[in-house]
């Protein structure tokens, strides 16, 4: 019985059938380079991350593992890190009854294997030999196949991070394996050294933590937040980024809307979410008290980043934020824009935002090189977004975030530097020289301002290239050359730039049926223009007739660059302050250009370039002063214009007192409403009116040396027009020895850090 029922279970629960055996594929050679599993169906031609990486997956005829015979396939630097792994996973399962020494031996082999390895990567030559990649190439491979496997090859057995010594090094902490047992026997008084020990001073676990792969720091915490610290509420907080994203961002390029919500600016700096609502806070008119607080919460928060080495992609874009809305410091130059840029910089390159990310290839069809690409799942990690997907939609933005972070900066930097007259310091990366289309990849998820930020990023990138060709005409110019042919030719190459320029991005980045460029915008490349004309004016071995050939076409981009401002004040009420100082350069430029005069001959234009510069420095003032609490540069730099145009008009030293300076701000209409809701943005419009001009001053005092007549309006003027009547006009050289005075009784060429502006050796003002 007990038999029968023994053999109905055993018929009853029968064992599962077996599974087919499913038999290995061969790994391709990216993937077994890699040494990951190689993911690839039957039916496909190739794997995950050949598909991934769009490179073709060559997959070889017999495995690519060791031959027979052969203990260990790793040589040079790859065996020893194999050797040091292997002798950490030994010590870490070791029982914790054996004698101290033999950890301490440990730790010594350890660290002559890590020299062993230091030796052998200085020796190794920089290029691979050729001979491991054709032993593993098969003779039955065809023709087509075996340049590819030979590149992957190449590409795949290069050793990661080689043009980055100390991220090299942070590699070895991915072997984090020492065991608690190993340090607290290197703090042990009683390990001794043995003979061809090292001393170490450190506990390993501090070794293992110096070591590390360079990660995004992050400032913040309830005592950095202001909404913790009860700076400000959450829902004024929204409204002011609201406001941000509404009013300042078309003039502070490197920001996603969609990725840099309060939330998560919040989350990822203190110092970034505080400029942010600080800069919004500065242009309200009910937001004095609000503002001050925050902007000294700013500092403390810029001061925080620095000691203690914060470094985030939200940190850079903080620096930069608080470079266009700085207020000035107690001399000219004393500010801190140049230290932020700096630090902007540096945290970049720390954090390897000049590396490209997202682009597959170059602007030629070709490969990026190794050292100029960082990858897309390593980058987000650095970040700190590790379990973010690099083909999701939310990480693209992240990844992209990175790239026009850099852009920015390079705009930025190469502003202040072209408009302070300082040499540039952000180099010109892969990423950089191939951008020229960076704006219409993902254009599902560009920003609308990408447009506007990578023209100015390929303008200024460029410009560099047509100096160097101008300078290079000048430097063969010969004696017996025609001066006039030279004139000309330069002028065929900086026209041809410029109407290249204009022909690629005036359609994407124009605006209104008039297709005309944004005020900002339109200032930048103007201004560049004008830098463009002056570089060759002030060439050493530019000819006489280069001289003289482009006084009118400076002149010409130096009366744009006012007339812009005038015109589009009510668009430029939160103009930064690299723009303040583009237009008051323009002002001297045209006040040195346009003035020019000789015995002979009088200058017809001084009365028209003058009101210009007057109206210019007006809308200066009117800009910098409002709201009441802006404490904007611009006040002293359209103070300073009205000082120079009363001391070209022959008045006495502080024409323009403070007494005419009250006068005329009471004369302006300002209308302030008394209670303000963050969230109306109409307020911000209706504090600012569109610049009315004060009265003129009487005839006699304004044409003081010059013939009685109406002058020009070059306010109301076109460019086109600016520059017929400019051309209409014969500029006069002047005569040698004059010079602009002194402004109380201190050099203007000390004053004014304006390159080729050097008023000791101008001979052309003769307007005395």
């Amino acid at each position: 019985m007990a038999v029968h029922m023994e053999n109905s279970q055993a018929d009853t629960f029968q064992s599962p059938p077996e599974r087919p055996r499913v038999t290995k594929q061969a790994a391709c050679i990216l993937c077994h380079s890699k040494k990951l599993k190689c993911n690839r169906a039957p039916d496909q031609v190739r794997c995950e991350r050949c598909t991934q990486f769009r490179m073709e997956c060559v997959i070889p005829n017999h495995p690519l593992g060791r031959q027979k015979g052969v203990k260990n396939k790793r040589k040079g630097v790859d065996k020893a890190l194999h050797q040091i792994e292997q002798a950490i996973k030994k010590s870490k399962h070791s029982t914790g009854d054996e004698e101290v020494g033999d950890p301490v031996k440990v730790i010594s082999h350890l660290q002559d294997l890590l020299d062993k390895a230091q030796r052998q990567l200085a020796n190794r030559k920089p290029v691979v030999q050729s001979d491991s990649s054709e032993s593993n190439a098969t003779p039955g491979m065809s023709q087509s196949q075996q340049p590819s496997a030979a590149r992957l090859s190449t590409d795949d057995v290069a050793l990661d991070d080689a043009e980055n010594p100390l991220q090299l090094l942070a590699r070895a902490s991915d072997l984090q394996l020492v065991p608690p047992a190993i340090a607290r026997a290197s703090n042990s008084p009683n390990s001794l050294s043995s003979p061809g020990t090292v001393y170490m001073n450190h506990p390993v676990r501090g070794v293992d933590s110096f070591f590390v792969p360079i990660k995004a720091s992050l400032d913040i915490g309830p005592e950095l937040d202001p909404v913790d610290l009860g700076l400000i509420t959450l829902e004024d907080a929204n409204n002011l980024f609201s406001f941000f994203y509404d009013r300042l961002s078309h003039t502070r390029w490197g920001f996603d809307p969609v990725i840099h919500t309060v939330s998560f600016v919040r989350a990822q700096s203190s110092f970034l979410f505080t400029s942010m609502l600080a800069a919004s806070a500065s242009f309200l008119p009910s937001t004095e008290a609000l503002s001050r607080r925050l902007s000294s919460h700013v500092k403390i928060l810029a001061q925080n980043v620095i000691a203690r080495r914060h470094r985030s992609v939200e940190i850079v874009l903080a620096f930069m934020a608080n470079v266009p809305w700085m207020a000035p410091g107690r001399v000219l130059g004393d500010d801190d824009t140049c230290l932020y840029i700096s630090m902007a910089l540096s945290i970049a390159l720390d954090i390897s935002l000049n590396k490209v990310t997202t682009l597959t290839q170059t602007a030629t069809g070709g490969q990026f090189a190794r050292a100029d690409c960082i990858d897309a799942r390593r980058a987000l990690a650095m970040d700190g977004f590790e379990d973010v997907m690099a083909t999701s939609e939310y990480g693209r933005r992240l990844l992209r975030r990175r790239e026009r972070t850099w852009i920015a900066l390079f705009v930025v930097e190469r502003g202040v530097c072209l408009a302070r007259g300082r040499s540039y310091s952000v180099p010109i990366t892969a990423l950089l020289e191939n951008c020229d289309k960076w704006h219409l990849a993902d254009r599902d998820i560009a920003d609308p301002r990408d447009g506007q930020m990578n023209s100015m990023a390929i303008l200024r990138r460029d410009l560099d290239g047509l100096l160097r060709k101008v300078r290079r005409a000048c430097d063969d110019y010969r004696k017996t050359d025609n001066g006039i042919d030279i004139a000309r030719l330069i002028k065929s190459m900086i026209e041809s730039f410029y109407d290249s320029w204009f022909a690629m991005w005036a359609l994407s980045i124009s605006e209104g049926e008039s297709q005309s460029l944004p005020p900002y915008v339109e200032i930048l490349v103007t201004h560049t223009r004008l830098s463009t004309y002056s570089s060759v004016m002030n060439h050493p071995t530019a000819p006489p007739e280069v001289r003289s050939f482009f006084r009118s076409e400076a002149l010409s981009s130096a009366l744009n660059v006012m007339r812009t401002a005038t015109q589009g004040e009510s668009r430029l009420k939160s103009m930064p302050n690299n723009t303040v100082i583009m237009i008051s350069f323009a002002a001297c430029s045209a006040l040195s250009l346009g003035l020019a005069a000789t015995k002979q001959n009088e200058n017809q234009l001084a009365p028209s370039v003058l009101k210009l510069i007057t109206e210019t420095a007006d809308v200066l003032e009117r800009i910098g002063a409002t709201p009441r609490h802006r404490n904007g540069a611009s006040v002293l730099y359209g103070r300073f214009l009205h000082e120079l145009v009363a001391r070209a008009r022959g008045q006495p030293d502080g024409y323009h007192t403070p007494q005419l300076q009250q006068q005329s701000l009471t004369m302006q209409s300002y209308r302030t409403p008394r209670n303000y809701s963050p969230n109306d943005s109409r307020a911000f419009t209706q504090s600012y009116l569109p610049h009315h001009p004060p009265p003129n001053m009487s005839p006699s005092t304004q044409h003081i040396g010059y013939p009685l007549g109406q002058p020009l309006q070059f306010s109301s003027m076109s460019g086109d027009q600016i520059v017929d009547a400019v051309n209409n006009i014969s500029l006069p050289i002047g005569d040698a020895g004059t010079m602009l005075p002194d402004y109380q009784n201190f050099p203007l060429n000390e004053m004014m850090l304006w390159e080729w502006f050097d008023y000791s050796n101008t001979a052309d003002l003769n307007f005395m």
